[in-house]
């Protein structure tokens, strides 16, 4: 192979919508090894199947016609093929199951149907320890807290990966579990020491080495207790002392996205991609999310950073033995998995019965009555009550602008519960969160107060507003309140007069109406919070 053909197989670049000509550049003239696909490339299981197909027949015209890597974050929190994929109710759901059988059935699901259309990375799961309360960008995409359940989790659902058809990606080595900062917005620092990181956020990334990983990606964040100069991405003490001598990984490490503004806005772009390249990564990834780039540029900008590479290369910046090095771990995971650039057929996997059958069930089983001290579950279908949005339409703008990553989710998590009660519930009144200041609340009956939390990659959620709402309604209507959180329980720490408190750890369709499936006594709570509330005791089921 020349050094432009090596150096293009170590990159893992994208290109926004539907814009295939920017992709033939970079898959014909540079042949670059991968794609990272969003949702903004693959709205539905069609368009992901053409779009895989055309990708690969561009690397098949090459030299070499290597087939290509295309991965997505479908992970559950986060996901493509939104409006039609079975993605399930995300980690922490998954974690409050208790039970990592659900974990490797719901990656099986997974696995199923984005292999079905071509995708045959999925970079998941997320093996981080959620174990600070304030993380704003892990969260729901963790499996929880405590290291064990994590690390079965984890270990449960790459096997649930590998054996239907996919390839899974442990991230974010070593944990972005401590954090407060979110790596897309700025350089987080973990202060903890290297023995609680070694027991805490390194036990589930081990687990999944065990059990077969793959794929390791790394974390744009430093870890002082093991490199304080470094990122792991940039440290060769971390990828290579660690990962690969204590912890014996022998695969494929990809970077985190280079374009995150943990990056961008600390290190030039060509000399991070040298020095990831010399501290150990493997496969080197862009993905074009919403950050501040001129789109225009962008496909400029991916050639730019390749031939400044195959310059560095050739100048031994980077040594031709590193560069050989990648590429044998980046070809032998291709060769391995099977990958093909041969076009696949029409198929009806995406979404189909048997998938939302596992995805509702594994939902209904990790919803959890966190609290309810008068004894008012489940609520009389046929009785009367009230469930007030606490969440202003208005908010709910961002769930669908952020350019193709994050939970893509058009209909909101209450809309779906709202719907759930309505068809069962001839007696129920709906108030919005606009017209909660001027609405009556009826004497009788509960209120039920529902709650929304989303992952969103370099923003937040409007929230603001909910426990405003929650507090109001509390000081109305006493013990006939219930809260329904369609999200993480952390909210729980502001609210510790509620009796009452349903939580399905997540916004997802089917965890909503598993929700709405408790709530009216129609399945059994069986879940338990994987993660703690600081000051905040829960009930066990």
């Amino acid at each position: 192979m020349t050094t432009e053909e090596k150096v293009g197989q170590l990159f893992m670049l994208a290109f926004a919508g539907d814009q295939l000509g920017e992709a033939r550049i970079l898959m014909e003239e540079h042949l670059v090894g991968g794609a990272y696909i969003s949702d903004d490339n693959v709205p539905s299981a069609a368009a992901a199947r053409k779009l895989c197909n055309r990708l690969q027949s561009f690397a098949g015209n090459t030299r070499l016609g290597i087939p290509l890597l295309l991965g997505a974050d479908q992970e559950g929190t986060w996901s493509v093929m939104t409006a039609e994929s079975a993605m399930g109710p995300g980690n922490m759901a998954l974690g409050a199951t208790g039970d990592p059988q659900c974990a490797y059935d719901m990656y099986g699901v997974i696995a199923r149907e984005t292999s079905a259309v071509g995708l045959n990375v999925v970079l998941g799961p997320a093996a981080d320890c959620n174990s600070n309360p304030h993380n704003s960008i892990i969260g729901m995409r963790s499996f929880g807290e405590a290291p064990e359940r994590v690390a079965a989790m984890t270990a449960a659902a790459l096997r649930g990966l590998h054996e239907n058809g996919a390839v899974g990606a442990l991230k974010h080595f070593p944990g972005h579990g401590d954090t407060r900062l979110d790596s897309h917005r700025g350089l987080p620092t973990v202060e903890r020491p290297r023995a609680d990181l070694m027991r805490i956020d390194l036990r589930p990334f081990v687990a999944g080495i065990e059990a077969g990983a793959k794929i390791v990606m790394t974390s744009h964040i430093v870890f002082s207790a093991l490199d304080p100069a470094r990122p792991a991405t940039l440290s060769p003490i971390i990828l290579g002392d660690l990962l690969r001598g204590e912890l014996g990984f022998d695969g494929m490490i990809v970077s985190d996205s280079m374009n995150m503004h943990s990056m961008k806005r600390n290190y030039d772009p060509i000399e991070a991609v040298i020095q990831a390249f010399q501290a150990g990564v493997d496969l080197m990834m862009l993905a074009e999310e919403h950050y501040d780039h001129d789109a225009g540029q962008y496909l400029e900008n991916q050639r730019a950073l390749i031939r400044a590479i195959i310059r560095a290369v050739d100048a031994e910046v980077i040594r031709p033995e590193r560069v050989d090095d990648a590429l044998r771990r980046v070809l032998r995971l291709k060769v391995e998995a099977g990958f093909s650039s041969a076009p696949l057929p029409a198929n009806n996997e995406v979404g189909s019965e048997e998938n939302r059958a596992i995805e509702l069930s594994v939902a209904r089983r990790a919803v959890s009555v966190l609290r309810d001290r008068k004894g008012r579950l489940p609520l009389d279908p046929a009785a009367p009550f009230t469930v007030v949005n606490t969440t202003r339409r208005s908010a709910y703008e961002v769930l669908t602008t952020t350019r193709g990553i994050g939970p893509n989710q058009a209909t909101p998590a209450f809309d779906v519960f709202a719907d759930a009660l309505g068809a069962a519930c001839p007696e129920l009144t709906i108030i919005a969160a606009e017209d909660f200041a001027g609405a009556n609340l009826p004497d009788t009956g509960a209120i039920v107060a529902v709650t929304e939390n989303y992952t969103l990659p370099g923003m937040d959620f409007d929230g603001a507003l909910q426990a405003d709402i929650v507090a109001a309604l509390h000081e109305a209507a006493g013990e006939r309140l219930i809260v329904v959180a369609l999200r993480d329980p952390y909210e729980l720490a502001t609210f510790p007069e509620i009796n009452a408190y349903i939580c399905s750890f997540s916004f997802r369709p089917c965890a909503a109406r598993a929700a709405a499936d408790v709530l009216l006594g129609k399945c059994t709570a069986s879940g338990s919070s994987p993660v703690s509330v600081p000051g905040v005791d829960v009930e066990k089921p």
